[in-house]
């Protein structure tokens, strides 16, 4: 899941947040795809049961359930495990299901200068097929072992608080390795709704060919401990495999 066309359109999506924007947020995380410096904090849980989608041309996959789980650990340190049941429909064939690999992480934001400050994070993460598991067989997984590097940053900058990633994902059994980058900023109206647009896009080790995607996402609160996620957008660019037309993501946060 690249240069000079989304430099403009990142250009173009910054100013526009920064001149509307009376209250900004940077949060990345879900329904987002870029990642952010923050945790739940100490004991707390945060868990996310989601669905998601992903349409191009001849093919829809779903996951239908994801479970992201999270744990925090002290203040600044964030156990994370996730999961789904993947399904795979193509045109003119018989859906395909099975179980996604494993991707189990740890954040830790090893500088943080204070509310509204310079935050910085590294969230070091592993991807393993589940013991058992026939879904590379099938087409719906990679079936690799896959060790992702990357560093999360957040900043209040006045008007616009943004949230950037940047990181590089290697694969053990021949995969070709990514590079990995992302931008969030957002807007508060109110207490209880979050808007937020990203752009978030790979690029394979030698940035010979990329793929971007645009997305838009919306965090509402339900209850006290309940919050709906949702977002969607679609790639604009894409060298490897037809463009994605619809990344779609759902979803009830928990925190306790």
């Amino acid at each position: 899941m690249k240069q000079r066309p989304p430099v403009r359109l990142l250009a173009l999506i910054l100013t526009a947040w920064a001149a509307s924007a009376s209250g900004a947020f940077g949060q990345g995380g879900p329904p987002m795809i870029t990642d952010d410096p923050g945790t739940p904090g100490d004991g707390h849980w945060e868990i996310n049961v989601a669905t998601t989608v992903e349409r191009r041309p001849g093919e829809r996959v779903n996951e239908m359930p994801l479970l992201d789980l999270n744990y925090g650990i002290g203040d600044r340190v964030q156990l994370k495990y996730e999961g789904s049941w993947l399904v795979r429909k193509a045109a003119g064939e018989p859906s395909v299901s099975g179980l996604s690999d494993s991707l189990m992480g740890v954040k830790w934001r090893f500088y943080d200068a204070g509310e509204h400050q310079l935050a910085v994070s590294t969230y070091p993460q592993l991807g393993f097929a589940n013991p058992g598991s026939r879904s590379a067989d099938r087409g719906l997984t990679e079936g690799d072992t896959t060790l992702l590097l990357p560093l999360e940053f957040q900043k209040d900058l006045g008007l616009l608080e943004w949230n950037a990633e940047v990181g590089r994902e290697f694969h053990r059994h021949g995969g070709d390795d990514i590079w990995l980058f992302g931008l969030v900023a957002g807007h508060s109206f109110g207490e209880k709704l979050e808007l937020a647009a990203e752009i978030h896009g790979t690029a394979n080790a030698g940035f010979g060919g990329s793929e971007l995607t645009a997305n838009f996402g919306l965090r509402t609160r339900l209850a006290e401990h309940c919050t709906l996620l949702v977002s969607v957008g679609r790639e604009f660019h894409n060298d490897f495999e037809p463009r994605l037309t619809l990344v779609g993501y759902l979803a009830l946060q928990f925190t306790r």
